[in-house]
């Protein structure tokens, strides 16, 4: 299913007005253009600082063609068109003006589509509603491509349908409502119930708990059999699990909203994989002893799915971890009997990656004979040959950068295709490797220095290149697979010309030693009219957890923005580096504070800013630092831990998750275990414990959304008690209704107003 909405994502980039002054001089005239400063309102609210769009879409399966839908602003329809990237040609496959539904009695919107087989007919999503991250729920139809007929898929008085999908062989849909699976008879338009059981805060079929979408990304919980015979589906038990409660105080009466959530220690849902005949409706459970399991040595299923025809069968594959997360087991499932078989095993001395950075681990490949397989058992992240029985073929990858994107293989030219970490860690193209046998070195494709994002087409002959620096933002260019260009198809000239009339930062990259002398990339984003010989405040950003790295050669228009206008408005500069424990430069670096978070992060931060305070033009007296979600966290660690009491003037920590022990099960025992297993590194990990060391020329202002499902509300108030009984100052702003990222506040100035608050923060404190 191809989804074209749900969560919205916003990137924010710099527009320009340009003034032109007339002087005289001396009879002559002649027109100046003057430098215009940013604004904070030019970059929350203003349309105009998105930047170019463009259109993207699903690649067809040959060509650089891509598919997408088109919405008509004055009729309100949608129409899937295609569009040939290199001969500027459209099409239209489906025409909008037909999907009227009656029993809405209105045009549907396509909010995301699939064809069946032949191509026949086109399950439409629509009308969709958030579950959590994504709008996962919502209503689906079939529309018949020749008979022009529009379908509900089942009625809306039955309640919301997810994951629908068309059965290989196009005779059936299958999809989740309640809780529970249920199947769609094309010919007839039969619905069949194959599990009852599926209820509120109990049992789970065919979808995820909370934890699960929220740690493992997993949200499609079923799937149908390559011969659809079968359907394999998830089922999870919650009932014992813990529950949390976020109240929502902006309606006259307040809202509770409840669910399910395992704290470190505590109970997980269990979890099964079951399999549905479709023919007879007998469902089985294979045995994978993650249910009611006796010991933690199997407690996730965080993948599954259906493997090619392997010895003349299909099986189903999952991946089973053990509560620690150090060992993952692939293992194959046959339908018939029901027999497991472990068929390959990693494990590590601190935890096993399913994904990284939103790649996956494994990906069988056409030819029904091998899969890839990306793991960073070696120190870094590369990939892997494997014959399906679990045999290693070859390493295809190796050397001391990391792999951070498969994007497809060619098994006709018999070379894969993978962005990396290998020209610089703070850098990314694209390379080709040999899948077979061992020809050397990779294959660099890209040409220019900065970060690439690739969008490689179906049959691995074209891409397109999404190019930007950390001081210029994304152009797209379509090319060959061997790099060179076709056409441009996005320049955003506009764009390039309005920052060419703003007043802008120059940015730095370099190297700096961490607390151990361990290398770190850094950057420094200084005043466009920078004076080696003045003093100037600063403000270190940072990010500093195991999700996320911000020292990167590519454009942010979110954060990056907002530091623009910092360092003009105030005269001040900011840096940022990237301490230990962060993805993107090998194992040993991310794991470096394993089972100790909250430590070694805080000492990177607190020495690299002793050593910037060393140089002539910064204003030792006046360092800040700031962070959001981990990175307010690591903020405030960095200011009550260590020196950073002598070392930083004051912390702006937003949405931190500031209790270990407050967080969920998956994400916080990866890097820390229980605290059973690790009460010393949960005890130097809590802020609350050093509150003390706070001193009174310090401040601290701490930002929170009190509906933050991920970083919970309830840690800022434990650590503002804290802070109260050890009589420290400290400044606290909630935002009412607000989610992690203070959206959902029913205000749409919210980062205006977040941003001018911070800015008047860290301005009065620079003033001090």
């Amino acid at each position: 299913m191809i989804y074209f909405k749900g969560t919205t994502r916003v990137a924010y980039m710099i527009l320009g007005i340009v003034f032109l002054l007339l002087y005289g001089l001396n009879q002559s005239v002649y027109c100046q253009q003057e430098k215009l400063d940013l604004k904070i309102e030019d970059f929350t609210e203003s349309p105009k600082f998105f930047g170019q769009p463009f259109r993207g879409g699903e690649w067809a399966e040959e060509g650089p063609i891509i598919t997408y839908v088109d919405k008509n602003e004055e009729t309100g329809a949608t129409s899937i068109m295609s569009y040939n990237l290199e001969d500027d040609e459209y099409s239209l496959i489906l025409d909008g003006t037909k999907l009227h539904a009656a029993d809405v009695d209105a045009l549907i919107e396509i909010e995301g589509y699939e064809y069946n087989k032949d191509k026949t007919k086109v399950l439409i999503y629509t009308d969709s509603a958030p579950v959590w991250r994504r709008n996962t729920k919502g209503y689906y139809y079939v529309y018949d491509i020749e008979k022009e007929t529009l379908t509900p898929m089942s009625t809306r008085e039955k309640g919301y349908q997810m994951f629908a999908k068309f059965s290989p062989d196009g005779k059936y849909v299958g999809f989740v409502r309640d809780r529970n699976l249920f199947m769609v008879d094309l010919e007839t338009m039969k619905e069949t119930q194959f599990t009852f059981d599926g209820s509120d805060g109990k049992i789970i079929n065919g979808t995820t708990d909370w934890v699960y979408e929220e740690e493992f990304a997993l949200r499609d919980g079923w799937a149908w059999s390559p011969d659809s015979k079968y359907i394999s589906f998830i089922q999870l038990d919650e009932t014992e699990v813990s529950e949390y409660v976020l109240e929502n105080y902006l309606p006259s009466k307040p809202e509770l909203t409840r669910f399910k959530f395992p704290y470190p220690g505590e109970k997980n849902s269990d979890i099964r994989v079951g399999l549905i005949d479709i023919k007879t409706g007998e469902i089985k459970f294979f045995d994978t002893k993650t249910w009611k399991p006796d010991n933690e040595d199997y407690e996730y299923i965080p993948r599954f799915g259906w493997t090619p025809k392997i010895d003349g069968k299909y099986f189903c594959w999952m991946f089973r971890m053990n509560r620690d997360q150090n060992k993952l087991d692939l293992l194959y499932a046959e339908p018939v009997t029901g027999n497991i078989s472990a068929v390959a095993s990693e494990t590590s001395s601190t935890w096993v990656e399913i994904e990284f950075g939103g790649i996956g681990k494994i990906y069988f490949l056409d030819d029904n004979k091998h899969y890839l397989w990306l793991s960073d058992k070696d120190g870094f992240a590369h990939l892997y040959l494997y014959e399906n029985n679990g045999k290693l073929v070859r390493q295809i990858t190796k050397g001391n950068w990391e792999v951070t994107a498969y994007h497809g293989t060619d098994l006709n030219e018999g070379v894969v295709y993978f962005s990396s970490t290998k020209e610089s860690p703070i850098e990314r193209h694209l390379y080709k490797a040999t899948l077979f046998s061992d020809s050397g070195e990779p294959t660099k494709i890209t040409e220019k220095k900065g970060t690439h994002f690739i969008n490689m087409s179906t049959d691995c002959q074209y891409y397109i290149d999404s190019y930007l620096t950390f001081s210029a933002p994304r152009i797209l260019t379509l090319c060959k697979n061997d790099g060179s260009e076709v056409k441009t198809l996005l320049d955003n000239a506009e764009l390039f010309k309005t920052l060419e009339e703003y007043n802008l930062p120059i940015t730095e990259f370099f190297k700096v030693p961490g607390a151990d002398g361990t290398e770190l990339y850094a950057y420094m984003m200084k005043p466009h009219d920078f004076d080696p010989n003045k003093k100037y405040a600063m403000l270190m950003f940072q990010y500093g957890g195991p999700a996320g790295q911000q020292v990167i050669d590519a454009w942010d228009g979110f954060f990056g923005n907002f530091h623009r206008y910092l360092v003009e408005h105030l005269d001040m500069i900011v840096g940022c580096v990237d301490n230990r424990g962060v993805p993107g430069y090998g194992k040993a670096f991310i794991s470096a504070n394993y089972l100790a978070t909250g430590t070694l992060e805080p000492q990177d931060q607190v020495a690299v800013a002793q050593q910037w305070a060393k140089l002539p033009y910064i204003d030792g007296s006046k360092i800040g630092i700031w962070g959001w979600s981990y990175g307010g966290y690591n903020a405030i660690m960095s200011i009550l831990k260590y020196d950073g009491p002598k070392t930083f003037k004051y912390a702006v920590a937003v949405a931190p998750g500031t209790e270990n022990e407050l967080y969920d099960t998956i994400y916080t025992e990866r890097y820390m275990l229980t605290p059973e297993k690790n009460p010393d590194g949960y005890k130097e990990s809590d802020p609350r414990n050093f509150v003390e060391n706070m001193t009174d020329n310090q401040r601290l202002l701490i930002v929170h959304g009190d509906m933050d499902d991920n970083a919970h509300y309830q840690g800022t108030v434990r650590l503002v008690s804290a802070l109260q009984k050890a009589k420290k100052h400290f400044e606290l702003m909630i935002y009412p209704g607000g989610n992690h990222g203070l959206r959902g506040t029913g205000n749409r100035f919210v980062y205006t107003h977040l941003y001018q608050m911070m800015s008047n923060f860290i301005e009065e404190c620079n003033q001090e």
